[in-house]
């Protein structure tokens, strides 16, 4: 494995990450404001990793506007959440799953072109 697809498959596990603990809130887990932070693992993967090895990458910079959305709607999962309408927070989740679904194939779009 070179170092291409271990970044990215760090990557991928700080993305899930991230999402099951934007879903965890729907069952009752806690909030945790540095997710939705710079200092969360997947923006920390961007300023570091992603910026020093692949600036200019015009993947990782579509993967940091997705994650950037997911952001958004995760903290308005958070906010539809405490206000009671669990519903709509549910839909929600529904829309970061799709978010979630473009980053990751595009995250296995990029492995696959290390491969090649």
């Amino acid at each position: 494995m070179d170092i291409v697809q271990i970044d990215l498959q760090q990557l991928r596990i700080k993305h899930i990450f991230f999402k099951t603990r934007v879903r965890a809130i729907l069952y009752g887990g806690t909030y945790d404001a540095s997710l939705f932070s710079p200092q969360s693992p997947v923006d920390i993967w961007f300023s570091t990793t992603g910026s020093q090895r692949y600036a200019g990458s015009a993947e990782v910079m579509k993967l940091s506007r997705l994650h950037q959305s997911l952001v958004f709607s995760g903290r308005t999962l958070y906010r539809q959440y405490i206000a009671g309408n669990i519903e709509q927070a549910h839909d929600e989740m529904k829309n970061i799953d799709s978010l979630s679904e473009q980053f990751l194939a595009l995250l296995s779009q990029m492995e696959q072109g290390t491969k090649a």
